[in-house]
């Protein structure tokens, strides 16, 4: 099949074009009543995804960044060592030292997730009192073994699911979302449920710590100021665009599901295609591939006006802001080098037609035959 017009990365602008009338109506609805803050569809877009997640409360903030740095405000004081992932957008390892935490930086395994094995070389080591991790991708971590090793080190360690990636996932039947003593959720346009702009939220059980964010989140105006807060709000015209959105959602994870599973029944033999780990449904933010031949293949691709992405080239320790978290007693975390010198991610989003997946599918198999 030649592939002609382009098949581009995201799918922002189908998805607008499919439901611009539903989006229009819902903003005209905000602007209209004269309330774009702190209403009524802020409170039902939390209420939701509080049980989409199976939490007691969600507090929705302006970014995935900014329910980072207020995750770790509701759990750590200042100068708490965490450990992260070294493979992660620079996000994770920003809130970090935003909040004046530090960073403890761990390799990843083959899929991208945090390795449990530098998990437990690095909690051998003293002072680390809380983890951070990543569902990259979409996949999970294994929790269950994620919990008992963690548990085995400190009982006291406060965990930290950044689950920015991986709304609709779930592991073992536990949605993604609920796996931590905090988790975050992002909105931004790349994301499966995804903001025009962008937009976050902080998922909790205790009321007090659901309490604490939105001081946090309102210059600390709801609790009489005691909080040095911000502002960090999504306005009530982004809440009701999301609830549109969230009436699709589980349509469009299933469409993503199929194609996923269309790509790897496709291209196993030729390239190294991503996994699910064991009990988990992924929720396929990202397709990402492995080559030897990055960017031949990418290269090849282009040419064939097919977009792709790398998510990430560079491990966080490469980046200036790491460069002083760098443990060279740990083997220079050998998963994170290869896995950045070889990813790949091809477009994964629910508006593709049949036509477009296989011709991506066609066009990676032509270059390896």
């Amino acid at each position: 099949m030649e592939q002609n017009s382009l098949i581009p990365f995201f799918g922002i602008q189908r998805q607008y074009s499919n439901l611009r009338s539903e989006l229009l109506d819902a903003v005209d609805r905000v602007y209209r009543s004269g309330q774009v803050l702190d209403g009524h569809y802020t409170q039902e877009f939390e209420n939701q995804i509080a049980r989409r997640c199976n939490r007691k409360y969600a507090v929705a903030v302006n970014s995935g960044t900014q329910a980072l740095i207020f995750a770790q405000q509701v759990l750590f004081p200042q100068n708490t060592k965490i450990l992260i992932p070294c493979v992660s957008f620079v996000a994770t390892i920003n809130s970090v030292l935003l909040n004046g935490n530090e960073p403890v930086l761990c390799d990843i395994d083959n899929q991208g997730l945090i390795d449990l094995e530098s998990v437990d070389y690095a909690l051998k080591g003293a002072g680390v009192a809380g983890v951070m991790y990543v569902n990259i991708f979409g996949n999970t971590v294994d929790y269950n073994r994620f919990n008992v090793l963690t548990d085995f080190f400190n009982q006291d360690l406060k965990i930290i699911e950044d689950a920015a990636q991986s709304l609709g996932a779930s592991y073992k039947n536990q949605p993604s979302g609920s796996l931590g003593d905090v988790s975050i959720l992002s909105f931004d346009p790349t994301k499966n449920l995804n903001n025009y702009g962008s937009g976050g939220m902080v998922l909790v059980d205790n009321l007090n710590d659901a309490q604490l964010v939105r001081d946090l989140r309102d210059n600390g105006k709801t609790n009489d100021h005691d909080n040095p807060g911000t502002n960090s709000k999504m306005s009530e015209a982004d809440c009701a665009q999301m609830l549109v959105k969230l009436k699709h959602f589980d349509r469009w994870q299933k469409r993503r599901s199929d194609i996923a599973e269309y790509y790897t029944k496709e291209l196993a033999k030729f390239v190294e295609t991503p996994g699910t780990t064991n009990g988990t449904v992924h929720a396929w933010h990202k397709y990402v591939i492995k080559t030897h031949d990055r960017q031949g293949l990418k290269n090849h691709l282009s040419k064939h006006n097919i977009e792709t992405k790398i998510h990430y080239n560079q491990p966080l320790y490469e980046y200036p802001v790491g460069y002083p978290y760098i443990n060279y007693a740990a083997e220079l975390y050998r998963g994170a080098s290869i896995f950045c010198s070889e990813c790949l991610s091809l477009p994964i989003y629910p508006e593709l037609s049949d036509a477009e997946v296989e011709a991506v599918t066609e066009k990676v198999k032509d270059f390896y035959w």
